[in-house]
């Protein structure tokens, strides 16, 4: 009955919390990926890669200009008599110019920069989109490491909530034992010291689960003080999963994990953006078109284009000589820029790696373990059954009975810590391995 209470009382701490589900994992993860800011980041990061590849197909695109002028004159001078000017008199007059164009260019040869930025911007973006699906796995594995420590502190508070009752309704029965002349006051106040003792040690836990609920409450997005109450899963209490080969384990994450494919996407477009700043060394050539118009007024304007106007068609042609070496300060920075985007993609191999194998190591002795663990927690509850046995028929004492419970409640504790290890080891394997 008072793990009943417990776990009553783990689940909902307040009348507000009854208001609101336990929340399962999978929840706790949605609601992660939908408030999660640095999530957020790389989304708007990835939103503004987007645009550079629009701005990288701009440059083979025709660019079309259009310019306008109006302008109004104030003409003064002497009035002039045949050719003599006459004293005293003056000429004012007004002139309006209206003037008006429209440029077309077309890019035709820049030494590759243009179809290589376009190439190191369509890559950027799938890099970016890969940051995305990396950014959601960490988070994914977060929120799972978060839930169940807090379901491992749950289930200890349990733990150690059995282990104070025990210990209380030990020392209520040597308290009898006293009364009936078969046990000492030494044996009364060591009963007492041990039931005072396992008490301060749940109290102790419950402060643990209260931490453990704020980190979570973190993770997720939501105020830690607010009530969260959380369902545990329903395989926590099962063997965990049987892990698989190392090299196979890393052979998958190699292909499927999103940060190594944003690594080798990020150094293909560096190695593509390199390319591109040779382009610099190169003329570039493009086709120009031009309609200019200068005339008095708008109706003018408006008219005939093949009147008052100048239609006029070139070949540019332009190269940078020379320009103080900036061109190949520019094309080493860019060589400088792969190098470090290979270094980052070799580490990054030996990094995701390492995961995997740690991850297999941790599930295999999980498992292990929790195998170990069930089978001295069934031990140790028919040690606890002999010890009290012996005490009640005159045999045994109260130091056995005492050894007999700390062997159950630390098989307990065992079988949990392994078993939420083993859920904790599949996460970390599955966030290794790219989901």
């Amino acid at each position: 009955m008072s793990r009943v209470l417990v776990l009553a009382l783990l689940v909902s701490t307040a009348a507000a919390a009854q208001e609101r589900a336990p929340l399962t994992l999978d929840e706790a993860v949605k609601i992660s990926l939908e408030r999660n800011p640095d999530l957020q980041r790389q989304v708007l990061l990835t939103l503004s890669a987007e645009q550079d590849r629009i701005l990288a197909r701009s440059a083979i695109l025709p660019t079309l200009d259009f310019n306008a002028s109006l302008a109004r004159t104030r003409s003064a001078g002497a009035l002039l008599l045949s050719g003599v000017p006459v004293a005293g008199q003056q000429t004012v007059g007004f002139f309006n110019n209206l003037q008006g164009g429209v440029t077309l260019r077309q890019l035709v040869f820049d030494g590759g920069r243009w179809w290589n930025n376009m190439a190191a911007s369509e890559l950027a973006l799938d890099s970016n989109q890969a940051q995305v699906d990396e950014q959601r796995l960490q988070i994914t594995y977060l929120v799972e490491q978060r839930f169940y420590e807090l379901v491992r502190a749950q289930r200890t508070l349990l733990v150690l909530t059995d282990a104070a009752k025990r210990s209380r309704d030990q020392a209520d029965y040597t308290q009898r034992l006293f009364e009936g002349g078969r046990a000492t006051q030494a044996d009364v106040y060591a009963a007492r010291a041990n039931r005072d003792n396992d008490e301060v040690t749940r109290l102790g836990q419950e402060s643990t689960v209260e931490l453990a609920r704020a980190d979570l409450a973190v993770a997720i997005g939501i105020d830690p003080a607010e009530p969260l109450a959380v369902a545990e899963p329903p395989r926590l209490m099962q063997d965990p999963a049987q892990p698989p080969p190392a090299a196979d384990a890393v052979a998958r994450a190699m292909q499927q994990r999103p940060s190594l494919k944003a690594f080798a996407l990020t150094a293909e477009s560096n190695r593509k953006a390199a390319t591109a700043a040779y382009g610099d060394y190169w003329p570039r050539v493009a086709l120009q078109g031009s309609w200019q118009r200068s005339v008095s007024n708008l109706d003018e304007f408006l008219g005939n284009p093949a009147e008052n106007s100048q239609l006029t068609g070139a070949v540019v042609l332009t190269w940078n000589a020379f320009n103080g070496l900036a061109t190949n300060a520019n094309v080493e920075k860019a060589k400088i820029q792969v190098l470090l985007a290979e270094n980052d993609l070799a580490n990054g191999r030996r990094n995701v790696a390492s995961d995997v194998e740690k991850a297999v190591a941790q599930l295999a002795t999980a498992r292990q373990q929790a195998r170990v663990a069930q089978q001295a927690e069934q031990t140790a509850k028919e040690g606890l059954r002999l010890a009290r046995t012996r005490q009640e028929v005159g045999v045994g004492n109260q130091l056995e009975v005492r050894d007999a419970e700390l062997k159950l409640t630390q098989a307990q504790l065992n079988v949990v810590g392994s078993l939420v290890n083993g859920r904790e080891a599949e996460a970390a394997l599955r966030r290794a391995q790219g989901g």
